[in-house]
C-alpha cells in the first residue's frame, strides 16, 4: 500500500484539488441561480457542474491508466484494474467523513437542542465546500416534503459517480480507448478528403 501512495499520491491530490475547485464553482452557480427562484436553471447549472467535474476526473484518470499501460507492457508492474476506483476512494475520504457524520446525526436531528443539529449543520457546510457541484441538484430535487440534501443516503450517493467515472476511465486509458476518438477521426478524414 505504501508503494501505491508513493506512485499515485500526486493524482489523488489532484483529484481532491479539482473537486474542491469545481465544488466552489458549483456552489457559487447554484446559489446565484437559486436566488433568482428558477429551479430549472439551478438544476441545469448543477448538472453542468457535475458533468464538468466528472469530465476532469475522467481525463485525469484516463491519463494515469494510459501511463500504467506502458509500464505493464514493459513488465515493470502488473495490471491492477482497481487503481482508478481506489484513487477515487482515497480522494473522496472527506466526502465519506461528511456522509458518516450526517448519517450519525440524522436520527437525532428532530430532538430540540440536540448535538445532532450542530453536527448535521457542520456536515452540510462541509458538503457545500467539498460537494458544491451537487448543491443545486440536491436542493431542487425533492422526494416527498424533503429535498435530496435532507436525506442521509444522498451524501453516500454523491460519491458513486466519481468512483464509476474513475474506474471506467482507468480501464479505458489502459486499453487506450478514447470515447471521442471516432469523432476526431472522422473530422480528420473529412479534412483529408477536401
Amino acid at each position: 500500500m505504501k508503494g501505491f501512495f508513493s506512485q499515485y499520491s500526486y493524482g489523488i491530490i489532484k483529484m481532491f484539488v479539482n473537486q474542491f475547485a469545481i465544488s466552489i464553482f458549483g456552489s457559487v452557480l447554484a446559489m446565484a441561480t437559486a436566488s433568482s427562484g428558477n429551479n430549472t436553471l439551478t438544476l441545469v447549472v448543477s448538472i453542468f457542474a457535475i458533468l464538468f467535474y466528472l469530465f476532469l476526473l475522467y481525463t485525469m484518470t484516463w491519463e494515469v491508466g494510459a501511463k500504467d499501460k506502458i509500464s505493464v507492457d514493459v513488465g515493470k508492474k502488473e495490471y491492477r484494474p482497481y487503481v482508478g476506483i481506489l484513487m477515487a476512494l482515497i480522494a473522496n475520504i472527506p466526502n465519506m467523513i461528511i456522509a458518516l457524520l450526517y448519517t450519525i446525526a440524522y436520527p437525532f436531528m428532530h430532538i430540540a437542542g440536540s448535538w445532532a443539529v450542530n453536527v448535521a449543520a457542520g456536515a452540510r457546510i462541509a458538503a457545500i465546500i467539498t460537494e458544491g457541484m451537487y448543491l443545486g441538484a440536491t436542493s431542487v430535487i425533492s422526494i416527498g416534503e424533503l429535498t435530496l440534501r435532507d436525506y442521509w443516503w444522498t451524501y453516500f450517493l454523491i460519491i458513486v459517480p466519481a468512483l464509476i467515472t474513475c474506474g471506467v476511465a482507468y480501464f479505458l486509458g489502459h486499453k487506450n480507448f478514447r470515447f471521442f476518438g471516432v469523432i476526431t477521426q472522422r473530422k480528420s478524414d473529412n479534412k483529408n478528403k477536401k
